[in-house]
């Protein structure tokens, strides 16, 4: 008797279902994606731009011989092949080139990167002024012990290698002995140098060819 509704009870599921696809565990078993392409899916010879949008200040710390912010902002477009999206009051979305990054430390600074190397930096505050850093600098440098300052010539596009340097004295700053040898020696060696966009490759190559 069991037996019997079983049997019955089964041909009346399979009349009810009896439209519907058999189906099974096997992966080609599987309906369709209803939203097709898979937003997370890249397929094979797809390249990746790259391109980073990037919220900045909108003012900056002008060195010489650049008028106001619009300058520099027309400058940065030619010598870094930066896109300005949107310019505001406060501040501005840029988009970086290729290989440029920013990053956004825990110290509250912002760093604008190329290759490993700063090459701006800002606070990430209200009212903050982003500062585009020059290749070749002036440094007051103090021993860790004594407090005795030296002055050195860097080079930020070589790991920040020091090009000359003084000797140690109890004087810092302007007032050491040797101040005004060391940025003679810059100014004659790098005339541009206040230029933080000048000596680059990237800035030199991309200047030659506007």
């Amino acid at each position: 008797m069991g037996s019997e509704k079983s049997k019955r009870a089964r041909r009346a599921a399979e009349s009810l279902f009896g439209d519907l696809p058999k189906t099974s565990n096997t992966a080609a078993s599987r309906p369709s994606n209803p939203f097709e392409d898979d937003p997370f899916h890249h397929p094979a010879g797809a390249v990746q731009t790259g391109d980073e949008l990037v919220v900045l200040p909108a003012q900056f710390e002008l060195p010489p011989g650049y008028e106001d912010a619009a300058a520099m902002r027309d400058a940065l477009a030619r010598t870094w092949r930066m896109d300005w999206i949107k310019v505001g009051k406060d501040e501005c979305v840029v988009r970086l080139p290729l290989g440029w990054r920013a990053d956004k430390s825990v110290d509250g600074v912002l760093r604008i990167e190329c290759a490993g190397v700063v090459r701006a930096q800002g606070r990430i505050v209200e009212g903050a002024t982003l500062q585009i850093l020059p290749r070749y600098y002036l440094k007051a440098e103090f021993h860790e012990s004594n407090d005795h300052c030296r002055i050195v010539v860097r080079d930020r596009g070589r790991n920040n290698a020091a090009l000359k340097e003084s000797f140690w004295d109890t004087r810092s700053g302007p007032n050491h002995p040797q101040w005004k040898i060391l940025s003679d020696w810059l100014d004659a060696q790098y005339p541009h140098h206040r230029d933080p966009l000048r000596y680059w490759d990237d800035c030199e190559e991309n200047r030659r060819a506007v």
